[in-house]
C-alpha cells in the first residue's frame, strides 16, 4: 500500500464510524426530503390543470393547508409557481419557470 492509501485509510474509517453513529439521524432526514419531493410534485401536478388557490391546492393534494401555504411561498420565491388574479380572500397560482440563478459574472449585479 502506498503512503498516500495509508494516510486516507483512518479518515475513512472515520467517516464510516460517523455514518454508522448517525445512521438513525441520516434516516430521518433522507425521509423528510422524500416527503418534501412528494409534497411538491402533488401540488405541481394539480397545478398542471390550472391555476388554483392554496385551499384548492390542500384538498387536491390531501396536505394541510399551512403546508401547502409554506410550500407555495417557497415554490413562488425561485419562480416554480406564479401568483395570479385574487379569487375571492386568496390568490390563484399557476405553474411557472425556475428561475435562473444568477452567477458571479452576472451584470445585474
Amino acid at each position: 500500500m502506498s503512503e498516500k492509501a495509508v494516510q486516507k485509510e483512518p479518515g475513512k474509517e472515520a467517516l464510516k464510524t460517523l455514518k454508522a453513529a448517525r445512521k438513525e439521524q441520516i434516516a430521518a432526514v433522507t425521509g423528510r426530503m422524500k416527503e418534501q419531493g412528494r409534497a411538491v410534485q402533488a401540488i405541481k401536478e394539480a397545478l398542471a390543470g390550472g391555476e388554483l388557490t392554496v385551499p384548492e391546492l390542500a384538498a387536491a393534494t390531501g396536505l394541510p393547508p399551512t403546508e401547502v401555504l409554506w410550500y407555495v411561498a417557497t415554490l413562488k420565491k425561485y419562480g416554480e409557481i406564479l401568483e395570479g388574479p385574487k379569487a375571492g380572500s386568496y390568490y390563484r397560482y399557476r405553474l411557472g419557470q425556475p428561475v435562473a440563478q444568477k452567477t458571479e459574472h452576472d451584470p445585474g449585479d
